[in-house]
């Protein structure tokens, strides 16, 4: 016996025009049904809708950091500055020359000659002590005119007195003073260094002089004068120290004896006009003479100061000769309280 499928659909389609319009939409959802249930085996498998997954992102829990103790810190020491080292001192014996001493010591001829003062090799002396400046370079100090200088060997005993700041016409500051040595020796390279500074207290500008003399004596005085020709417009005070000062040796041996003889002075308008004379009380001739002048108003504030070369050959031993010195003060303090005639010279041969 044979059996024939019959599908489904034909049977709709046989009897469509028999059933009604609600039975055809019936019979056709009861076939989906039926197709559906046959490609799934049979079986619907209900359960929860899934949840998507969550896009935040889970960072782990924080593991707390321990607690670090305050440490005390410990300052750094300070460095103590190294006692400057001991010049070494060459005596000069018959035969050398201050070009020949350099060669020996390794130094150059014009920082031998910047260290000492001998700014002429003829004026050396037997016997006399010349400052070799070795070893001294990392502390060198360059001066306004380019000069080398090594560190001073001691702390000196001498002060930066009578200052005042004058301002000209032109905008330009002039800074005057005088250095007084109040030691029992004559001290040589005496460098003041004078600063600008403005209302707080700070540094603006500064600059580095030397005294109007090469060696101060003792007790004695020696002028200075330092210029600023465009000062910071914010200055409003000064100050003025004693930057470098050496022993003077052999100073007796090394300069001459001069002394001022009868000085007289006159006030004539803005000029200041002192005469007298100068008197070679060595055994041997004067080189490099010079007269400074210093003038102070009534307040004993240095003014103006002058210096006056005197030729070489006119100052020979026992000689005494006339000057005429003109100074001219600062125009904001024209009129002269008192002055200071001072004179120096090397020995010559």
């Amino acid at each position: 016996m044979s059996h024939r499928m019959i599908h489904p659909l034909s049977l709709i389609a046989r009897h469509r025009a028999a059933l009604p319009w609600d039975s055809l939409r019936t019979a056709f959802l009861a076939l989906i049904l039926v197709l559906g249930l046959s490609a799934c085996g049979g079986q619907v498998t209900s359960g929860p809708t899934p949840t998507p997954p969550s896009l935040a992102v889970l960072l782990p829990a924080p593991t707390p950091l321990a607690t670090i103790a305050p440490q005390a810190l410990t300052p750094v020491p300070t460095n103590t500055p190294a006692p400057t080292p001991t010049p070494v001192i060459h005596i000069v014996e018959p035969g050398e020359t201050l070009l020949g001493i350099a060669l020996q010591y390794g130094v150059t001829l014009n920082d031998l000659q910047q260290v000492n003062g001998v700014l002429r090799p003829e004026t050396l002396q037997i016997g006399q002590q010349l400052i070799i400046p070795v070893g001294g370079a990392g502390s060198s100090a360059e001066t306004g005119g380019g000069a080398v200088l090594y560190p001073t060997p001691a702390p000196q005993p001498i002060v930066v007195e009578n200052t005042a700041r004058y301002q000209t016409p032109v905008g330009s500051v002039w800074v005057l003073g005088e250095v007084h040595n109040p030691g029992d020796a004559p001290l040589e390279n005496v460098q003041v260094r004078v600063a600008l500074l403005n209302d707080a207290g700070v540094e603006v500008a500064n600059r580095l002089a030397f005294v109007a003399l090469d060696a101060v004596p003792a007790g004695g005085r020696a002028p200075f004068g330092v210029l600023f020709e465009d000062p910071p417009a914010n200055a409003a005070a000064f100050q003025a120290i004693v930057v470098r000062a050496e022993p003077s040796y052999s100073h007796d041996v090394r300069y001459a004896q001069l002394q001022v003889v009868d000085p007289q002075a006159q006030q004539d308008g803005a000029q200041y006009h002192v005469i007298g004379s100068i008197t070679n009380r060595s055994g041997v001739n004067a080189t490099a003479a010079r007269i400074v002048v210093t003038v102070y108003d009534a307040a004993h504030h240095v003014t103006g100061y002058r210096q006056i070369s005197i030729p070489d050959g006119q100052l020979p031993a026992g000689a005494t000769i006339p000057f005429d010195a003109v100074v001219v003060p600062d125009p904001s303090s024209p009129t002269v309280g008192d002055d200071a005639v001072v004179a120096q010279a090397r020995a010559g041969q």
